[in-house]
């Protein structure tokens, strides 16, 4: 089994986009069954991140309404929020330079998840 990656504490807060990255996410049913939970670990900071959608409404992760105003895509009822989601890191560690009122704890970094399994991404 492969360790974990090591949590780099000391990356900067900024707000940027990683775009399509080969990361090691996975998806299961959150305790209620009515969310999926998308985890892995930051491709930025490494550290380890997980994001609740509730079914059925696409980009509503797990900050409220700002979040569904940032996340808003398309998508089915069914949709697989690790195939349309854009991710972003919520490790919960307040990186240096990290704003007080930033929507997400973390490293400010975003992605979305390439799909691997068929060679290409969505």
């Amino acid at each position: 089994m492969t360790a974990a990656p090591v949590h780099d504490f000391a990356t900067v807060y900024a707000e940027r986009d990683l775009g399509e990255v080969p990361a090691d996410f996975s998806r299961r049913t959150g305790p209620d069954g009515r969310a999926v939970v998308v985890e892995g670990h930051c491709p930025c900071c490494r550290g380890r991140t997980a994001t609740e959608f509730r079914r059925g409404v696409p980009g509503t992760g797990t900050k409220g309404v700002l979040s569904r105003l940032l996340h808003r895509t398309p998508a089915a009822d069914d949709a697989d929020p690790l195939a349309t989601e854009v991710l972003f890191c919520e490790c919960g560690y307040p990186h240096p330079r990290q704003p007080a009122d930033a929507v997400f704890v973390g490293c400010g970094a975003s992605w979305r998840v390439r799909d691997t399994a068929s060679g290409g991404g969505p």
